[in-house]
């Protein structure tokens, strides 16, 4: 995990996050995903109930993330904590560990998602300080 040092705003997160993603996603000669603000409004929620209810799951994520995209044929969800880091130092972490995880690589590399919501909440997980990050994935409406 990152070494915790002083963090950025936390506005810069999520487009930062956006930018790590389109970067992998352009390496896989897949379309870029943009931020959708109700989608990341859901995954925000979600990030912040994780980091103040102190747990890390999914919960009923399909219902949550459906409401929040609207009109979807698809949808996706990955999470992810570590030590709060600069923005960079996050979105590098997060995207590089969820490639390296079958699971995850499939929602990142899904070349028919169009739309993401990305949400980060600050908080503990255990005894420890986290980033909680909720990023969800929908196709077009």
């Amino acid at each position: 995990m990152p070494v915790a040092h002083a963090a950025a705003k936390p506005a810069v997160f999520g487009p930062t996050v956006l930018r790590e993603l389109n970067r992998v996603r352009a390496q896989y000669h897949l379309p870029p995903v943009t931020s959708d603000r109700r989608m990341s409004s859901g995954a925000f929620q979600h990030s912040r109930d994780m980091a103040h209810r102190h747990y890390f799951a999914h919960g009923a994520w399909s219902g949550r993330v459906a409401r929040a995209a609207g009109q979807a044929k698809s949808i996706g969800e990955v999470l992810g904590w570590l030590s709060p880091s600069s923005a960079e130092g996050e979105a590098r972490w997060l995207v590089r560990n969820w490639l390296a995880s079958p699971p995850h690589r499939v929602v990142l590399l899904n070349g028919t998602f169009r739309r993401v919501g990305i949400g980060r909440a600050a908080g503990q997980l255990g005894a420890s300080s986290a980033a909680v990050y909720t990023v969800d994935f929908a196709t077009p409406r």
